[in-house]
């Protein structure tokens, strides 16, 4: 008797977890203003239809005769057939979870509906206003209108890369690695548009050949002064040289009896 009690427990454990598992919701996103479609993944003959939303009645198809509610009247339509519902010219008190019942089943099936506006081209804001190639930092702001526009993800992109998923804001240093960046650019996103900034300067942005570390340019300046001194070096030595050359060719012509008096003394020694 245990063991079928136990057996039992189990079972309706295992058909509630199966159940949660086959519900489904899907996020809708649909624009203020615009038509709302849900359409449910049923197949088979169809006897009656009820939608709800948050749990009120929106419409219904019973012993084909429909019935609308609230104010869902005159804007509504629902599909027999295929049980599809239409709501036209969508407001913000439309949107959440929207069920359905056909042939009196719930269907595991939900639509959380969510009622936005589009979102706006926005701008990149440098900030402060003062910012300039000297500043140690600065930020970078995505500005547009995301007013009644849902969930709005950001991003940023630098120069021609890819988009990276950030804040609405993100700071900058002035350091090597950002000084290689030309410009930034930032988008907006929800459920339903997209839009991209148009790219904007990078106020410590600097030529590649100009973008030196600090230890690099004291190297460099400490090799400039030592090879300018070896050119001193080479230069001294060679007009030392030839003044040597030129030196001893002098003193054969001024003084050729010099070299001829000691070979005649040889001789005369001899």
């Amino acid at each position: 008797m245990e063991r079928q009690m136990c057996f039992l427990i189990l079972s309706v454990l295992l058909l509630t977890v199966l159940n949660s598992a086959l519900a489904q919701t899907k996020p809708s996103g649909v624009e203020l203003g615009a038509a709302l479609t849900l359409r449910p993944t049923f197949s088979g003959s169809i006897t009656g239809i009820v939608w709800k939303l948050n749990g009120d009645l929106v419409a219904e198809w019973l012993n084909n005769e429909f019935e609308y509610y609230a104010t869902f009247r005159d804007r509504t339509t629902l599909d027999p057939t295929t049980g599809e519902l239409v709501v036209k010219n969508v407001a913000v008190a439309d949107a959440g979870l929207y069920t359905v019942e056909i042939n009196s089943n719930v269907q595991s099936q939900k639509y959380q509906v969510e009622v936005m506006k589009k979102v706006s081209k926005p701008t990149v804001v440098i900030r402060p206003l003062t910012c300039n190639k000297d500043a140690e930092s600065c930020s970078l702001a995505c500005v547009g209108e995301t007013k009644d526009a849902g969930t709005v993800t950001y991003s940023w992109r630098e120069d021609d890369g890819e988009w990276k998923e950030g804040k609405e804001s993100r700071d900058i240093m002035n350091d090597p690695v950002i000084r290689k960046i030309r410009t930034f650019s930032c988008r907006l996103k929800n459920a339903i548009s997209v839009n991209e900034s148009e790219p904007h300067e990078n106020p410590f942005f600097q030529e590649k050949h100009l973008i030196w570390p600090e230890d690099s340019r004291l190297w460099v300046k400490v090799l400039a002064a030592v090879m300018r001194s070896l050119a001193i070096v080479a230069l001294l030595g060679t007009v030392v040289y030839f003044l040597g050359q030129k030196r001893g060719k002098i003193r054969k012509v001024i003084c050729p009896c010099r070299c001829g008096k000691g070979d005649d003394n040889a001789a005369l020694s001899g």
